[in-house]
Protein backbone atom coordinates (compact mmCIF):
# COMPACT_ATOMS: atom_id res chain seq x y z
CA UNK A 1 0.00 0.00 0.00
CA UNK A 2 1.23 3.31 -1.15
CA UNK A 3 1.59 5.84 1.49
CA UNK A 4 -0.14 9.04 1.32
CA UNK A 5 1.69 12.58 0.86
CA UNK A 6 1.18 15.83 1.56
CA UNK A 7 3.62 18.49 0.78
CA UNK A 8 3.96 21.84 0.33
CA UNK A 9 6.17 24.79 -1.29
CA UNK A 10 6.28 28.26 -0.37
CA UNK A 11 8.32 29.17 -3.39
CA UNK A 12 9.61 32.56 -2.40
CA UNK A 13 6.81 33.97 -0.70
CA UNK A 14 8.56 33.47 2.97
CA UNK A 15 12.16 34.68 3.05
CA UNK A 16 13.38 35.85 6.31
CA UNK A 17 15.08 33.55 8.89
CA UNK A 18 12.19 34.80 11.62
CA UNK A 19 8.62 34.13 9.74
CA UNK A 20 9.90 30.88 7.96
CA UNK A 21 11.36 29.73 11.10
CA UNK A 22 8.34 30.67 13.12
CA UNK A 23 5.82 29.28 10.38
CA UNK A 24 7.51 25.18 9.85
CA UNK A 25 7.73 25.36 14.04
CA UNK A 26 4.07 25.76 13.87
CA UNK A 27 3.46 23.23 10.83
CA UNK A 28 5.49 20.98 13.48
CA UNK A 29 4.01 21.88 16.51
CA UNK A 30 0.66 21.02 15.04
CA UNK A 31 1.23 18.04 12.91
CA UNK A 32 3.70 16.53 15.62
CA UNK A 33 1.66 13.34 15.98
CA UNK A 34 0.23 12.59 12.23
CA UNK A 35 3.07 9.38 11.13
CA UNK A 36 0.58 7.29 8.28
CA UNK A 37 1.08 10.46 5.95
CA UNK A 38 4.32 11.28 4.79
CA UNK A 39 5.08 15.26 5.20
CA UNK A 40 7.62 17.24 3.57
CA UNK A 41 8.26 21.55 3.04
CA UNK A 42 10.18 22.94 0.39
CA UNK A 43 11.05 25.97 1.96
CA UNK A 44 12.30 29.37 0.25
CA UNK A 45 16.62 28.35 -0.90
CA UNK A 46 17.52 31.68 1.16
CA UNK A 47 16.35 30.65 4.67
CA UNK A 48 16.71 26.41 4.30
CA UNK A 49 19.28 25.93 7.02
CA UNK A 50 17.50 27.50 9.87
CA UNK A 51 14.52 25.97 8.59
CA UNK A 52 15.95 22.37 8.78
CA UNK A 53 17.54 23.20 12.21
CA UNK A 54 13.77 23.51 13.24
CA UNK A 55 13.03 20.60 11.73
CA UNK A 56 15.60 18.28 13.02
CA UNK A 57 13.76 15.20 14.81
CA UNK A 58 10.48 16.37 13.97
CA UNK A 59 8.42 14.19 11.05
CA UNK A 60 8.22 16.66 8.55
CA UNK A 61 10.73 16.01 5.81
CA UNK A 62 12.46 19.19 3.86
CA UNK A 63 14.12 19.56 1.22
CA UNK A 64 14.66 22.34 -1.93
CA UNK A 65 12.38 23.88 -5.10
CA UNK A 66 15.51 23.43 -7.20
CA UNK A 67 19.45 22.12 -7.51
CA UNK A 68 22.00 22.43 -10.18
CA UNK A 69 21.67 19.34 -12.47
CA UNK A 70 25.30 19.18 -11.57
CA UNK A 71 26.61 18.00 -7.86
CA UNK A 72 29.98 20.24 -8.25
CA UNK A 73 31.71 22.25 -10.27
CA UNK A 74 32.45 25.30 -11.73
CA UNK A 75 28.31 26.29 -12.07
CA UNK A 76 28.16 30.15 -10.59
CA UNK A 77 25.22 30.92 -8.70
CA UNK A 78 23.82 27.36 -8.60
CA UNK A 79 22.55 25.28 -5.38
CA UNK A 80 24.37 21.70 -5.09
CA UNK A 81 22.61 18.72 -4.26
CA UNK A 82 25.77 18.27 -1.84
CA UNK A 83 24.56 21.21 0.63
CA UNK A 84 21.01 20.02 0.81
CA UNK A 85 22.31 16.63 2.22
CA UNK A 86 24.65 18.20 4.38
CA UNK A 87 21.69 20.25 5.60
CA UNK A 88 19.23 17.11 6.13
CA UNK A 89 17.28 17.77 3.18
CA UNK A 90 15.64 14.83 1.40
CA UNK A 91 13.15 15.75 -0.87
CA UNK A 92 14.05 17.88 -4.09
CA UNK A 93 11.67 19.85 -6.25
CA UNK A 94 12.31 19.64 -10.13
CA UNK A 95 10.83 20.82 -12.90
CA UNK A 96 7.93 23.08 -11.64
CA UNK A 97 6.17 25.46 -14.61
CA UNK A 98 7.47 28.25 -13.23
CA UNK A 99 11.10 27.15 -13.44
CA UNK A 100 10.10 25.98 -17.29
CA UNK A 101 8.42 29.53 -18.31
CA UNK A 102 10.06 31.82 -16.00
CA UNK A 103 13.98 30.28 -16.04
CA UNK A 104 13.77 28.26 -19.21
CA UNK A 105 14.35 24.92 -17.54
CA UNK A 106 14.10 22.11 -20.39
CA UNK A 107 13.04 18.66 -20.32
CA UNK A 108 16.98 17.34 -20.72
CA UNK A 109 18.11 19.53 -17.79
CA UNK A 110 14.95 18.14 -15.70
CA UNK A 111 16.05 14.55 -16.29
CA UNK A 112 19.92 15.48 -15.06
CA UNK A 113 17.78 16.82 -12.25
CA UNK A 114 16.23 13.69 -11.67
CA UNK A 115 18.42 11.46 -12.55
CA UNK A 116 21.45 13.23 -9.72
CA UNK A 117 18.41 13.01 -7.12
CA UNK A 118 17.86 9.71 -7.18
CA UNK A 119 21.60 8.52 -7.59
CA UNK A 120 22.41 10.28 -4.51
CA UNK A 121 19.79 8.85 -2.59
CA UNK A 122 16.87 11.60 -2.36
CA UNK A 123 13.60 11.90 -3.16
CA UNK A 124 12.86 13.96 -6.14
CA UNK A 125 9.16 15.08 -6.60
CA UNK A 126 8.92 15.81 -10.26
CA UNK A 127 6.00 18.00 -11.64
CA UNK A 128 4.53 16.86 -14.74
CA UNK A 129 1.40 18.78 -16.37
CA UNK A 130 -0.30 19.94 -19.49
CA UNK A 131 0.22 23.83 -20.48
CA UNK A 132 -3.48 24.10 -21.65
CA UNK A 133 -6.68 21.76 -20.69
CA UNK A 134 -6.75 18.95 -22.95
CA UNK A 135 -9.78 17.01 -22.82
CA UNK A 136 -8.81 14.91 -25.54
CA UNK A 137 -7.51 12.16 -23.19
CA UNK A 138 -5.14 11.07 -26.02
CA UNK A 139 -3.19 14.24 -26.62
CA UNK A 140 -3.20 14.67 -23.18
CA UNK A 141 -1.13 11.36 -22.52
CA UNK A 142 1.05 12.53 -25.13
CA UNK A 143 1.89 15.57 -23.75
CA UNK A 144 2.58 13.63 -20.58
CA UNK A 145 4.41 10.79 -21.81
CA UNK A 146 7.21 13.04 -23.34
CA UNK A 147 7.22 15.21 -20.30
CA UNK A 148 7.52 12.01 -18.15
CA UNK A 149 10.19 9.70 -20.36
CA UNK A 150 11.89 12.70 -21.01
CA UNK A 151 12.39 13.77 -17.26
CA UNK A 152 13.40 10.21 -16.85
CA UNK A 153 15.69 9.25 -19.51
CA UNK A 154 18.48 7.03 -18.14
CA UNK A 155 17.47 7.01 -15.05
CA UNK A 156 17.51 3.08 -14.09
CA UNK A 157 14.27 1.77 -13.94
CA UNK A 158 14.77 -0.04 -10.14
CA UNK A 159 14.70 3.55 -9.17
CA UNK A 160 11.96 4.97 -11.01
CA UNK A 161 8.93 4.28 -8.12
CA UNK A 162 10.92 6.08 -5.61
CA UNK A 163 9.90 9.12 -7.41
CA UNK A 164 7.10 11.47 -6.44
CA UNK A 165 4.84 12.45 -9.38
CA UNK A 166 3.80 15.80 -8.86
CA UNK A 167 0.75 16.31 -11.03
CA UNK A 168 0.08 19.69 -11.96
CA UNK A 169 -1.28 21.00 -14.67
CA UNK A 170 -0.23 24.48 -15.46
CA UNK A 171 -3.21 26.40 -16.11
CA UNK A 172 -4.96 25.50 -12.42
CA UNK A 173 -1.72 26.66 -11.07
CA UNK A 174 -2.40 29.81 -8.78
CA UNK A 175 -6.00 29.78 -9.46
CA UNK A 176 -9.53 30.13 -7.45
CA UNK A 177 -10.06 26.57 -8.30
CA UNK A 178 -8.55 23.63 -8.80
CA UNK A 179 -8.80 21.30 -11.62
CA UNK A 180 -12.22 19.24 -11.11
CA UNK A 181 -11.80 15.98 -9.52
CA UNK A 182 -12.87 14.43 -12.54
CA UNK A 183 -10.07 15.64 -14.81
CA UNK A 184 -7.46 14.83 -12.38
CA UNK A 185 -8.45 11.67 -11.43
CA UNK A 186 -8.84 10.46 -15.03
CA UNK A 187 -5.22 12.51 -15.83
CA UNK A 188 -3.62 10.01 -12.08
CA UNK A 189 -5.00 7.05 -14.10
CA UNK A 190 -3.53 8.26 -17.90
CA UNK A 191 -0.36 8.78 -15.56
CA UNK A 192 -0.33 5.86 -13.62
CA UNK A 193 -0.34 3.88 -17.37
CA UNK A 194 2.05 5.28 -19.15
CA UNK A 195 4.55 4.24 -15.88
CA UNK A 196 3.09 0.69 -16.25
CA UNK A 197 3.81 0.51 -20.37
CA UNK A 198 7.47 2.61 -20.21
CA UNK A 199 8.53 0.33 -17.35
CA UNK A 200 6.25 -2.28 -15.37
CA UNK A 201 3.23 -2.91 -13.52
CA UNK A 202 5.23 -3.32 -10.69
CA UNK A 203 6.44 0.33 -11.06
CA UNK A 204 3.26 1.96 -12.00
CA UNK A 205 1.92 -0.05 -8.71
CA UNK A 206 4.58 1.64 -6.64
CA UNK A 207 5.02 5.05 -7.79
CA UNK A 208 3.25 7.74 -6.17
CA UNK A 209 1.38 10.25 -7.79
CA UNK A 210 -0.02 13.44 -5.86
CA UNK A 211 -2.12 16.15 -7.16
CA UNK A 212 -0.79 20.50 -7.22
CA UNK A 213 -2.74 23.73 -8.40
CA UNK A 214 -4.86 25.71 -6.01
CA UNK A 215 -5.49 22.74 -3.82
CA UNK A 216 -7.45 23.88 -0.33
CA UNK A 217 -9.91 22.13 2.57
CA UNK A 218 -12.14 22.61 0.53
CA UNK A 219 -11.47 20.78 -2.49
CA UNK A 220 -8.74 18.17 -1.20
CA UNK A 221 -11.63 15.25 -0.16
CA UNK A 222 -13.12 15.12 -3.32
CA UNK A 223 -9.77 15.47 -5.31
CA UNK A 224 -7.92 12.44 -3.56
CA UNK A 225 -10.67 10.02 -3.12
CA UNK A 226 -9.76 8.06 -6.31
CA UNK A 227 -7.17 5.38 -5.65
CA UNK A 228 -4.44 6.55 -7.87
CA UNK A 229 -4.71 10.21 -5.74
CA UNK A 230 -1.91 9.42 -3.84
CA UNK A 231 -2.08 12.80 -2.10
CA UNK A 232 -1.51 16.49 -2.94
CA UNK A 233 1.36 19.05 -3.18
CA UNK A 234 -0.07 22.64 -1.53
CA UNK A 235 0.60 25.89 -2.11
CA UNK A 236 -0.96 29.58 -0.75
CA UNK A 237 -4.05 27.42 0.52
CA UNK A 238 -1.26 26.24 3.09
CA UNK A 239 0.15 29.29 4.15
CA UNK A 240 -1.75 29.03 7.58
CA UNK A 241 -0.58 25.59 9.74
CA UNK A 242 -4.02 25.30 10.56
CA UNK A 243 -5.43 24.93 6.94
CA UNK A 244 -2.49 22.07 6.27
CA UNK A 245 -3.11 20.51 9.09
CA UNK A 246 -7.23 20.49 8.06
CA UNK A 247 -5.67 19.34 4.51
CA UNK A 248 -3.50 16.79 6.10
CA UNK A 249 -6.30 15.33 8.13
CA UNK A 250 -8.69 14.92 5.12
CA UNK A 251 -5.99 13.18 3.39
CA UNK A 252 -5.81 10.66 6.28
CA UNK A 253 -9.28 10.06 6.24
CA UNK A 254 -9.69 9.31 2.82
CA UNK A 255 -6.67 7.20 2.56
CA UNK A 256 -7.23 5.17 5.69
CA UNK A 257 -10.27 4.00 3.93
Amino acid sequence: MRKPVVGISYKTYVNTIDKATELVKALADVTEDEKEVEKFVFPSLGVMYPVAQVLKGSEIAFGAQNISPYENGAYTGEVSIESIIDMGGTHIEIGHAERQSIFHETLDMIHLKTKLTLEKGLTPVLCIGERERLDNKSGRKQVLKEQILTSFGEVDAALIEKVILAYEPVWAIGQAEAADAAYVHQTHEIIREIVKEAYSAEAAEAIRIIYGGSVSKDNVYEITTHNDVDGVFIGRFGHDPANYKQILHIVKQVKSK
